[in-house]
Parts: C-alpha cells; structure tokens; sequence
C-alpha cells in the first residue's frame, strides 16, 4: 500500500471515528428536525396573527410611520424564517442553517415586543397579549436553537482538531521519509 492511499485511509478512518464520538454529544437528528419543524408552524402562526395587525390604521391616531414599516418588515422576515427552519429540517447538522434560523427568530422577537407597545396603544389589547404569548414561545425557541447551536460549534471544533493534528502528523511523517 502507497502512502498516499495509507493517508487516505487514515483520514477516513479518523473521519469515521470522529463523527460517532460527536454526534453522541449532539441533540438526536430526529429531535432537531422535529424542533425545526416547530419553528416553521410557529412562523405560519405568528404570519396569522400578524395579519390581524393593521400599522397603517394607526397612522390617523398618531402612530409613527415606523410601525408600518416594522410591520412590513416582520412579514418578510417570518418568510425568511419559514425557509430557514425548512432548511434545517432538510440538513439538521449544517451550521449555515442552524444560524440562520437562530437569527431570524431572535431578530423577530426583539421586534415583536416593540410592536406590541403599538398594537397595545392603537389596536388592541387582546392582540398585544397574543403578540405577547408569541414572543415568550420565540424565546424559549431561540434558547433551544442557542444551546444546540453550541452543541454544533463544539462538534465541529472537535473534528477541526482531529483534522488538524491528522494532518500535523502526516507533515511529520512525510517530512520524516524525505530524510
């Protein structure tokens, strides 16, 4: 055996052997796509609920323009979020995804409270403690996509590390038959 297809099989070997060690420590693939899947159902409610907002109504009450747009705003990025989530569901173990989804949903409860001070003040106080309701499941969402985030970061470090030193070793021993 050449030592080329020596490190090639010890690479794939490593590779095999680093992936069992980190997914022990990953949340099961099954319950990040069934947590992905979640986040997408939640989006489709929140789109609902805030077709119930009316920021253009407002307008002639006194409200500042800046909640049209927020509004306007938020439709979007519950789009953006509803790809995301789909993304993950399809690859549960790619950090773009996963990142993704976090930001969107973290993005959308910050300006889910501000525009609740609005639907509260011109609209409705029933809607506000929807929008309410809506924000804390966010929440709780965005803590368990941070925490299976940090799961992924570590698993992927730890297979960085394995990669590195693999290759750290196989400079060394080329270096050693050059001599």
């Amino acid at each position: 055996m050449t030592f080329m297809n020596r490190l090639a099989m010890t690479i794939v070997l490593c590779g095999w052997v680093a992936v069992p060690a980190s997914a022990q420590e990953l949340t099961p693939r099954w319950e990040v796509i069934e947590m992905a899947q979640g986040v997408d159902l939640h989006a489709e409610e929140m789109k609902t609920l805030l077709e119930q907002v009316r920021p253009k109504e407002w307008i002639q009450d006194g409200a500042p323009d800046a909640y049209v747009t927020q509004h306007e705003e938020m439709m979007r990025d519950i789009g953006h979020l509803s790809l995301s989530a789909q993304d993950m569901t399809r690859n549960p173990a790619g950090l773009k995804a996963v990142v993704d989804t976090f930001l969107w949903v973290d993005r959308l409860s910050s300006m889910i409270s501000s525009l609740e001070h609005g639907v509260r003040r011109y609209q409705n106080a029933a809607v506000a403690e929807l929008l309410v309701a809506a924000r804390d499941r966010n929440n709780t969402e965005s803590e368990k996509l941070k925490g299976y985030l940090r799961q992924l970061a570590v698993a992927r470090e730890a297979e960085m590390e394995i990669a590195d030193s693999e290759a750290q070793r196989c400079r060394a021993e080329l270096a050693n038959q050059g001599r």
